[in-house]
């Protein structure tokens, strides 16, 4: 009886929800865009990813491309993202929580909020803080692989910087504002696919030269990273440029598009958008100190105090009259400098750890310290001179150096991400019944 009321009951309860069901909308099942190797891409994530670029670029007041060709574009990014992640994983490589709450809390404070208010801004875009974390977290790892796998490959030698003094001078002041179009062809292309990407280059450049807008063209048709922003490559300098571009923006005015520039990659389309002048050269002057140290660290025989200790009785001989240098042949546990009497010669700001420098900094010519705490151990330290140091010369080297070493790695990202792509399984089905 039991049982017959048990089933009456089931029976009455779909009966009722029949009309429930018959009225339900279908609801879209999820799906996979791609295959990357082991790993699935899915519509929901791609969906998440293309609303979340169109709500920046709307922020941009930039055009919103059509949304299939959008949804194509952050595919293609997308994965790229997977394969290096991918790379991440079997290097084991990982950001741990102190570098992360370190990252997310500079984004914070670059938007003028405190941690919580980042917070409570995130909730009312519709967005979690821990969703953003994951993002940057995403982020910090794809940073790690590519200088683990690009930066690596790439060496700046003194004679290219003189090579570069040499023909370019003095830095230039001159920036501009630069977008970017990218036809790509694929590792070691046949002369049929050459031919084709060529064809599409100077297509796209016929339709700019027409009046299309270049930021919807490139949202739309570039192959670049920057498609989703319409090509916009911001601010450069023009020791900042490209190599395939050092050559040709300078000749481009204001508004004018390039004509299509070949390289590994594919066919290049670049607009000139703006222009502006620098400061001209300004002197970099900085205060170098020549001193000398002993160290007293600390060791399984030496605790923490009797450092101290060991530390301040060396000094008061110094005081007495005995030699700082011989002490530090005897004494000093910095190996590097102990033989030389404890001279470091002079020193620039940002060599010496920081309670090291703050020391020196206080301290006049001449002058002997009482016992400085570093990580180190402690230090006692003499200042036998002080002077203004004209480093303008080796500011620019270094930074025609970081400018080189920069340009490398741009042209070498290019060509390694061709490299990972053609090595990796991809299996894209965005197209294959994608409405």
């Amino acid at each position: 009886m039991r049982l017959r009321s048990f089933a009456f009951l089931a029976c009455m309860l779909l009966m009722a929800m029949a009309p429930l069901v018959a009225s339900a909308q279908p609801q879209p099942l999820d799906r996979i865009v791609a295959v990357v190797n082991k790993d699935a891409i899915m519509l929901s994530q791609l969906e998440d990813r293309v609303a979340q670029v169109s709500k920046q670029m709307a922020s941009r007041n930039m055009p919103v491309p059509d949304k299939q060709d959008l949804r194509r574009q952050v595919l293609d990014r997308m994965i790229v993202e997977q394969i290096q992640l991918q790379m991440a994983e079997r290097a084991n490589v990982s950001i741990d929580d102190t570098q992360l709450n370190a990252a997310v809390r500079k984004i914070a404070e670059n938007n003028g909020m405190s941690l919580d208010e980042f917070a409570d801004s995130l909730e009312k875009d519709g967005m979690s803080l821990a969703t953003v974390r994951e993002q940057v977290r995403r982020e910090m790892l794809l940073r790690q692989v590519q200088q683990g796998q690009v930066a690596s490959r790439v060496n700046i030698t003194d004679r290219e910087v003189d090579r570069y003094l040499d023909q370019q001078g003095s830095s230039s002041d001159t920036a501009y504002h630069l977008a970017h179009l990218l036809v790509s062809l694929p590792q070691s292309p046949t002369p049929e696919q050459v031919e084709q990407a060529r064809a599409k280059a100077r297509d796209l450049y016929r339709q700019l030269q027409n009046g299309a807008d270049f930021q919807q063209l490139a949202t739309a048709e570039s192959d670049g990273e920057q498609a989703s922003s319409g090509g916009d490559l911001g601010w450069r300098r023009g020791d900042q440029l490209p190599t395939i571009f050092a050559d040709v923006v300078p000749q481009l005015a204001d508004g004018e598009v390039s004509e299509p520039v070949r390289s590994p990659s594919g066919f290049h389309l670049v607009k000139r958008i703006d222009t502006r002048g620098g400061q001209g050269e300004q002197k970099t002057v900085v205060t170098e100190n020549r001193v000398r140290h002993i160290l007293i660290g600390t060791n399984p025989n030496r605790n923490d105090e009797q450092a101290k200790a060991l530390a301040q009785d060396i000094r008061q001989r110094i005081v007495g009259g005995e030699s700082f240098a011989a002490l530090a042949q005897q004494y000093s546990d910095d190996d590097g400098t102990a033989l030389n009497g404890g001279e470091l010669g002079w020193v620039r700001p940002g060599q010496m750890v920081p309670a090291f420098e703050d020391a020196v900094n206080d301290m006049q010519v001449g002058e002997l310290s009482q016992p400085v705490r570093s990580r180190f151990g402690y230090h006692v330290i003499k200042l036998e001179d002080r002077r203004q140091k004209d480093v303008t010369r080796d500011a620019q080297r270094e930074q025609i150096r970081q400018t080189l070493f920069q340009r490398k790695v741009n042209d070498e990202m290019e060509a390694w991400v061709q490299e990972i792509r053609a090595d990796a399984y991809i299996d894209n089905r965005l197209e294959d019944g994608q409405q």
